[in-house]
């Protein structure tokens, strides 16, 4: 069922907003294009809260020491360890196929935010 969390405009000085919704811990992240994701605010690897972590964009390397910035792409990282994992998806960067964070779906509708949980 979905579950109106809160406006649009909450997330004017931050692109994250960590909500309870039927007793689920979630974190909305608001990407560089102003879509909203929402996914489980829980790390798979040892629990902590994904929204005491950053949003940045994924980044690939062909050689050591280069590195080359992802546009379109972007993850959520863990606090404690760096874990990253996509935040359309959920998905593991490092391991996609067997790690990763559950996704909730998202409604916007006239300015409110409704997430699916």
């Amino acid at each position: 069922m979905k579950e109106p969390v809160c406006k649009i405009n909450e997330f004017d000085s931050s692109n994250m907003k960590a909500v309870t919704i039927n007793n689920k811990p979630i974190v909305l992240v608001k990407s560089e294009n102003g879509e909203v994701y929402a996914l489980k605010n829980a790390c798979p690897h040892k629990g902590p809260c994904l929204s005491g972590g950053m949003v940045d964009n994924d980044c690939s390397s062909n050689e050591v020491g280069q590195y080359n910035f992802e546009r379109d792409k972007e993850v959520i990282r863990c606090p404690w360890h760096s874990w990253e994992f996509d935040i359309k998806t959920g998905q593991s960067i490092i391991n996609p196929e067997k790690v990763r964070v559950k996704t909730y779906d998202v409604t916007i509708k006239d300015d409110k935010i409704f997430v699916d949980a």
